[in-house]
């Protein structure tokens, strides 16, 4: 699978999925945690974030 932008391929299709991100700059990962409005292009790092949230509660 070939990037249409910068003709970097991969092994998987939505490993270019999330690739494609960094040229579109879109970012559909949400945090959920009220009053926090970061979001991320890539879920892990969604789910690390969220970590933040629970630390110390």
């Amino acid at each position: 699978y070939r990037c249409t932008y910068c003709k970097k391929r991969f092994a998987r299709p939505s490993s270019l999925n999330t690739h494609i991100y960094s040229h579109t700059g879109e970012k559909p990962f949400q945090c959920k945690e009220d009053g926090c409005n970061r979001r991320f292009s890539v879920l892990s790092n969604l789910r690390r974030h969220a970590k933040l949230h629970t630390r110390g509660k």
